[in-house]
């Protein structure tokens, strides 16, 4: 059993409680265990590196440091977190001056930046593998057509290597196509849902997320696929937000490993848009 310390950031224990569930799940199905980091606490990811730099290396410091305590390298799920936990890793590597400062603020916690900090799509990519991904299907999904959603924050930062291509990204599209399931290619992957203007101005996320939502329906997509859990609430809050127009299911990377390992998604009743009649395409496999 392959064990991976978890930072499941705030999403991921409220709105998005059955994506953890699911990342559980899968993960489990391919040997790997995840170890919750303990006592951790917001990265800050929202709003503190808006407000001072010393802050917004510190918080995700701190979460840095107990997993580095623990002795095993870290997944974080939500893009937002995982941007601003690996740029706090990669400035305690480098940067002494600044490693020196934000130690002195979580003393007597010590975070040295000595731990690998990846996303969902990384920890399928490089502890599974593409080819046992394919190996572990069970269920036929050569029927379910998706398009692949990054969003706007997963690849694009300036200040670490990405571990993607920063506007063209494929790695979640090669995890999709090795389950079996059909991947069109189109130019909305990156595009911006709304983020979090839907606290703020409710309007521009619909605005956008619809735009999105359209131009899935418009090349023949049964769901939109995401790793972020903002994203996938954005979108799937639209019938909420006052969409009228057509919708379809829009779910988690991991929930399409389950319907290729189990034929199910067991979050399905959290979905907002129903996912009952992307289950249906699902076909066992007869072995």
């Amino acid at each position: 059993m392959f064990v991976l310390s978890y930072y499941p950031g705030c999403s991921l224990k409220t709105s998005s409680s059955f994506y953890e569930a699911s990342i559980k799940d899968v993960l489990s199905f391919y040997d790997i265990d995840l170890k919750e980091i303990d006592d951790w606490s917001c990265c800050g990811a929202s709003a503190a590196i808006a407000l001072d730099d010393l802050l917004c290396h510190s918080l995700p410091a701190r979460n840095l440091a107990i997993a580095e305590a623990e002795g095993y390298h870290l997944i974080c799920p939500c893009p937002a977190c995982y941007q601003r936990l690996r740029i706090t890793n990669e400035k305690m590597r480098t940067d002494r001056s600044l490693m020196d400062e934000v130690n002195d603020v979580i003393a007597p916690l010590s975070c040295l930046g000595s731990i690998e900090v990846k996303n969902i799509i990384e920890v399928i990519t490089d502890h599974v593998g593409l080819e046992r991904v394919a190996g572990g299907i069970r269920y036929d999904l050569s029927s379910i057509t998706v398009v692949p959603y990054y969003g706007c924050v997963l690849t694009r930062s300036q200040r670490i290597r990405p571990f993607d291509d920063t506007e063209d990204p494929v790695s979640m599209d090669n995890i999709i196509s090795a389950t079996g399931a059909s991947v069109l290619t189109w130019q909305y992957k990156m595009e911006c849902c709304g983020a979090g203007k839907t606290i703020t101005d409710k309007d521009a996320t619909l605005r956008h997320s619809s735009g999105i939502m359209d131009m899935a329906l418009r090349i023949g997509a049964d769901a939109i696929v995401t790793p972020c859990p903002l994203c996938q609430l954005n979108l799937d809050l639209l019938p909420l937000m006052g969409r009228k127009k057509e919708t379809i299911p829009v779910i988690f990377i991991t929930e399409v490993l389950e319907m290729a390992i189990s034929g199910v998604i067991r979050g399905s009743k959290s979905h907002i848009i129903p996912v009952d009649n992307l289950l249906t395409k699902v076909k066992k496999i007869k072995l």
